[in-house]
C-alpha cells in the first residue's frame, strides 16, 4: 500500500504553491502587547496618524502592493502606563517606479517618525477603541477586551461576554 505522501504529490506540491498566495489577500493583526501577553488587535491604530495627510505607500513584500483588503503593514504595539506606544512595524516602502526588489527596503520607525532607534512612539494621534480577542476562553470571539483611548491614553478598559451581548441586542 503506497502511503499518504506518495498518493497525494501533485496536490501537496499545489498547496505548497498555493498557499502564500491566499496568504497574502489579508494583512496579518497588528500585535500589543499588554500585562506579559500579547493579542490581535481588531482594528488599525495608525489609520489616525495618516488621517488628513499623505500615507507612506507601505508594501507587505518588495514590490508587491497592498490591496484594499490589507493594510501594507503590521503593527506591534504595547500598553505601558497607560499608555499605546508603536513599538515595530512591518512593512517595505520602495521608491517610485521600483522595478527591483533592491529598490525597496524595510521601514523602521526613525524614518517613519524620527524617533531614536529601539525607542516606540507615544501614539497620541489615536482616539477610539481597540479591541482585543480574549484567546484564554475556549472560544476566542465570546469574550474581548475593549480599551478606550483618547489622545493614545487609556480612559476605560471593559471585558465583554460578546456571547451575552448578543443575546440582549435582539
Amino acid at each position: 500500500m503506497k502511503s499518504f505522501a506518495h498518493r497525494w504529490p501533485g496536490r501537496l506540491a499545489l498547496s505548497c504553491l498555493l498557499l502564500p498566495w491566499a496568504a497574502q489577500a489579508f494583512s496579518p493583526p497588528e500585535r500589543l502587547e499588554w500585562h506579559g501577553r500579547t493579542y490581535d488587535v481588531l482594528g488599525d491604530p495608525l489609520a489616525q496618524h495618516y488621517a488628513g495627510r499623505e500615507r507612506p505607500r507601505f508594501m507587505p513584500a518588495p514590490l508587491r502592493s497592498a490591496t484594499d483588503d490589507e493594510r501594507g503593514y503590521t503593527g506591534r504595539w504595547r500598553l505601558e502606563d497607560d499608555r499605546l506606544y508603536l513599538v515595530d512595524i512591518d512593512t517595505w516602502l520602495c521608491i517610485d517606479a521600483a522595478v527591483y526588489a533592491g529598490e525597496c527596503h524595510r521601514a523602521t520607525l526613525p524614518e517613519l517618525f524620527g524617533v531614536a532607534p529601539g525607542k516606540p512612539v507615544f501614539a497620541e494621534w489615536y482616539s477610539g477603541e481597540l479591541v482585543l480577542p480574549d484567546a484564554v476562553s475556549s472560544r476566542a470571539m465570546e469574550r474581548t477586551i475593549r480599551i478606550t483611548l483618547k489622545a493614545g491614553r487609556v480612559t476605560r478598559i471593559e471585558t465583554v461576554d460578546e456571547k451575552q451581548s448578543a443575546g440582549r441586542d435582539r
